[in-house]
């Protein structure tokens, strides 16, 4: 058995210059939006624009998304226009149900660069969508 330290573990008990770590990464202030949409017939392939712009440093530390049945063959994921799953990848929505993430190892801890990634989209797919969709994204800032 070993034992081991992650990277800001090491960094933390190592405080040189070379090893600052972003106050969101430890001890940063959590911070959560919260937004609804309800569809009607919206056409696959379209966004979501949820919540506010991110700021740039963010850390997104989670993602919860709720939603009805919004019809047969229909998925969504969440992500932004720089990946449209970077944080929840395209599953089906034709029962109602809820997701929680980031589902992707790219998407947990992923720190808002300000290029296209400071707004959260959902990408809908597969189908039009019918129904009330719900999303919570937590993130982190000092």
């Amino acid at each position: 058995m070993a034992a081991v330290n992650g990277v800001n573990n090491t960094k933390a008990a190592d405080p040189k210059a070379a090893n600052i770590l972003n106050p969101g990464v430890l001890g940063g202030k959590k911070r959560v939006m919260v937004d609804t949409y309800t569809a009607s017939a919206l056409a696959s392939g379209s966004t979501i624009a949820v919540g506010k712009s991110l700021p740039v440093g963010a850390i997104v530390t989670g993602v919860k998304l709720g939603f009805a049945a919004l019809g047969a063959s229909s998925t969504l994921s969440v992500g932004d226009a720089g990946s449209a799953t970077r944080y929840l990848a395209a599953a089906s929505s034709a029962t109602a149900g809820t997701r929680l993430g980031p589902d992707l190892v790219t998407g947990l801890g992923y720190v808002v660069t300000g290029t296209s990634d400071t707004d959260i989209l959902i990408t809908t797919g597969g189908a039009s969508i019918t129904g009330a969709v719900a999303i919570e994204i937590e993130y982190v800032v000092e």
